[in-house]
């Protein structure tokens, strides 16, 4: 017997023991009598047991964030805190300027806590990622970030790659990609995943490439 979770097929225990992991009720009036005796999946054991990429990525899912952060033993590397300054559009087509606190905090995840057991770990790098806030609805997100490629679009090709340059801010302006050319940004808007970029003229590269601390700092104007 086969259980489907989001289009991906388990065995029926497998499936089990993934809806014990996501649901603190049991969801499903045939699986009410074993609800209890069923034992729900930890992050390392997802991470040993499942090979295939989407079941291990379904598994993953049914786990959530949140637990698996507090499994992983994340490490705060940086964290600040910016001063915002932007202009909303009422209901009513007014404008409200709005001026809030915006927190970014970067963290560091070991490769013992993150791959610990798992089967081919050779090359396995500590991973990185940035917790920010939604600032329309405060719900917070957590972004994984290259942290050498951080390090790169920050600094000058002779800089030697050190953690301890290594920002918050840095990383969150590193989730944004553009092509226009650096230096040719007029001004930046942001309404939640939307990004709008306003280049001075049309000069772009052509590959696409991160922005730059510098650049989120001064000229993202406005945000919602």
């Amino acid at each position: 017997m086969k259980i489907i979770i989001d289009n991906t097929e388990f065995d029926y225990n497998t499936g089990c023991r993934l809806f014990k992991t996501k649901y603190a009720e049991c969801p499903n009036d045939s699986l009410a009598e074993i609800w209890n005796d069923i034992i729900p999946y930890t992050f390392k054991e997802i991470s040993q047991s499942f090979q295939n990429i989407e079941q291990r990525r379904v598994a993953i899912n049914c786990l959530g964030m949140e637990r698996l952060l507090s499994e992983i033993n994340p490490i705060s590397v940086d964290k600040q805190t910016l001063h915002k300054r932007t202009t909303w559009v009422s209901e009513n087509g007014e404008l409200i300027v709005k001026e809030f606190n915006d927190t970014y905090e970067l963290f560091k995840v070991s490769k013992e806590d993150l791959f610990d057991g798992v089967s081919q770990n050779w090359g396995m790098q500590d991973a990185y990622y940035v917790k920010c806030k939604d600032t329309s609805t405060d719900r917070e997100y957590l972004i994984w970030v290259e942290p050498r490629s951080v390090f790169n679009t920050n600094n000058t090709p002779k800089d030697w790659y050190s953690e301890s340059k290594l920002t918050a801010i840095q990383a969150v302006a590193w989730t944004i990609q553009t092509n226009v050319k650096k230096g040719n940004i007029e001004k930046i808007i942001r309404q939640g995943d939307c990004i709008l970029i306003k280049p001075k003229d049309k000069e772009f590269v052509s590959y696409t490439r991160h922005l730059t601390e510098e650049e989120y700092r001064e000229l993202l104007v406005a945000e919602s």
